[in-house]
């Protein structure tokens, strides 16, 4: 599928599609009859008989073993050596096992929909009856590799709320069966929804509204964006590869550049200094690269539209990808950049999703690669807030806490480092080369106070502002109704300099970048805490004060009305005072 076409409201961040798009998209949101799928009035869940893959899965599945098959025939053809009956031995334990696991596994898959669930049948051994409910089913991600776009094949993964991976996935159907599937789930759950929830915004409107493209990057724009990005990925992976060379060319090879070997090795004793500098430019330089080719890999043909309650999105050279950001379902927004982004006046815009794949670490990307501007239209579109006037600092005795946590840790790696490190080992200007790591000394102190100014918080009539970061910095935007836990909390160290660490919790967040507010005045702290929640009672208020008045009788017509509509899932806050504190 591919995206809609461009609304006037979004002409300028955004690349106009073509008419063709908008077809397909047309063709998508209506499912026709065919394929043993149902149209609307007959829907996908109505064909009783499991349904099968499709029949080039196999030959799919056949081609992607393969790499597998030449690593185990390697050595039969490099060497000569009469030993080779071991690598052959495989290769037949291969035709006999795996092909024929293959089309076992393929015949012995099969899948339901149903106006309540999705029933996934597999296994060849061990059979597996798996049973998804319509209404927990959060995500429906069609995902198209190189080859299976090659063969008009697409992979279909299901993630429900609160799983911790993909729920489930139907390995391959054709591309026109998966975009069926994915409208025939969007068919049941509308349809299950009493009327009244169906009028409200937090779900698709019923009457069928024209998809709105919001942001879209040429190919100019990704390699723009990969020419930000850092990655050693494929210098790992020439290392890699490095493993299955055989070490006997490896030296034939060395030999052969003996010469050049022994002047590139005595410039390296005679300058260090030059090496080092040499070393780590050759490193950056494949690592930027490394960064640009990543980028244009995940990002290529990049676009985000509107589509009812949802935001969809498609991107990928290689692997294509397309899904879906409920966004009643969004939690926390997330703007991302770096100081080198931040120079030339670059973000990114994520949201924080409840019960989505964390392998994203519960997070989606809305804008990889945009302006600041571009950046809060589309959050304004996702999540209206307003941003703060200022913001406060965090107590400045944490640059003394966070240089001496460092300054620890590179202690008691310099500790081992220097005992066990031979006297006949590279020591330049005689002084052994650990001992040069304490040269890193003031980088720590200027590592601590960029901390310090750069931890920011607000708390604000709409919600929690957070600001942190160093190397990357973040920004989180957190609703008042989306708190779901607020209390501080100290450590020994803390608790004699009278300082805490302020925590809101929110649902689908991610350990690996957390909002934490480290080292605030411990009044300051328990102040804040008691602000959040006096903010989350009053809402609560407000809301139970709604669900008793009746619904309007026209949907809003303006997206921040939508967005205040959407329903708190929120626990009823605790009214025992001794409980705030």
């Amino acid at each position: 599928m591919a995206a809609p076409p461009t609304d006037s409201s979004s002409a300028a961040d955004s690349s106009a599609l073509g008419a063709s798009d908008a077809a397909s998209a047309s063709e998508e949101a209506s499912p026709d009859p065919g394929n043993g799928v149902a149209s609307d009035s007959s829907p996908l869940g109505a064909v009783r008989e499991p349904q099968a893959l499709h029949p080039l899965t196999l030959l799919l599945r056949l081609l992607t073993t393969l790499p597998a098959l030449a690593l185990i025939l390697l050595p039969t053809l490099t060497n000569n050596d009469a030993q080779v009956w071991l690598p052959l031995f495989f290769g037949a334990v291969y035709g006999l096992i795996a092909l024929p696991a293959i089309v076992l596994q393929y015949l012995r898959f099969s899948y339901r929909i149903t106006p309540q669930q999705i029933v996934i049948q597999s296994g060849v051994l061990n059979r597996k009856n798996r049973s998804i409910p319509i209404e927990r089913i959060q995500n429906v991600e069609i995902e198209q590799q190189l080859l299976a776009r090659m063969l008009n094949l697409a992979q279909v993964r299901l993630e429900t709320a609160g799983s911790a991976s993909t729920e489930a996935s139907i390995e391959y159907v054709s591309v026109p069966q998966a975009q069926k599937i994915r409208a025939a789930v969007r068919t049941f759950q509308r349809d299950a929804d009493p009327p009244k929830a169906r009028a409200t915004p937090s779900t698709e409107a019923e009457a069928p509204t024209s998809p709105r493209t919001l942001f879209s990057m040429s190919l100019r724009h990704v390699l723009l964006a990969g020419a930000f990005r850092f990655s050693l990925f494929y210098l790992a992976l020439i290392f890699s590869v490095l493993q299955f060379v055989d070490p006997e060319t490896l030296t034939n090879w060395l030999l052969l550049s003996q010469d050049r070997i022994d002047t590139v090795v005595a410039t390296m004793y005679q300058s260090p200094v030059l090496t080092v500098l040499s070393t780590v430019l050759v490193a950056a330089l494949l690592g930027w690269l490394s960064g640009i080719l990543i980028t244009l890999n995940r990002y290529y043909g990049f676009t985000l539209w509107m589509d009812g309650g949802k935001l969809r999105k498609r991107h990928g050279l290689f692997t294509v990808t397309e899904g879906t950001i409920p966004l009643a379902k969004v939690q926390v927004l997330i703007v991302q950049t770096t100081p080198l982004m931040r120079l030339f006046g670059w973000y990114t815009l994520e949201v924080q999703t409840m019960g989505l794949n964390t392998d994203q670490q519960g997070q989606r990307v809305v804008a990889p690669f945009a302006k600041w501007e571009t950046v809060m239209r589309l959050a304004d579109r996702v999540r209206p807030m307003e941003m703060p006037d200022t913001f406060e600092r965090v107590s400045p005795l944490t640059i003394r806490r966070h240089f001496l946590r460092r300054l620890g840790v590179l202690l008691a790696a310099l500790a081992p480092a220097v005992y066990f490190w031979p006297h006949d080992w590279w020591a330049p200007y005689d002084v052994a080369l650990p001992w040069w790591s304490l040269l890193t000394i003031p980088l720590l102190g200027i590592a601590a106070y960029l901390h310090y100014h750069y931890h920011r918080f607000a708390i604000h009539h709409d919600g929690l502002y957070v600001r942190r970061g160093v190397l990357r910095h973040y920004l989180w935007m957190i609703p008042i109704n989306r708190y779901q836990v607020a209390y501080a909390t100290d450590s020994l160290l803390q608790r004699r300099l009278n300082l805490k660490t302020l925590f809101v919790d929110t649902a689908g967040a991610s350990a690996f970048a957390y909002p934490d507010i480290v080292d605030v005045e411990a009044g300051a702290a328990d102040q804040a805490v008691d602000t959040l929640y006096d903010q989350f009672h009053t809402l609560y208020r407000a809301m139970v004060s709604d669900v008793e008045q009746p619904a309007p009788a026209s949907p809003p017509s303006d997206l921040r009305q939508a967005a205040a509509a959407v329903p708190r899932a929120l626990p009823l806050p605790n009214t025992d005072p001794a409980s705030r504190a």
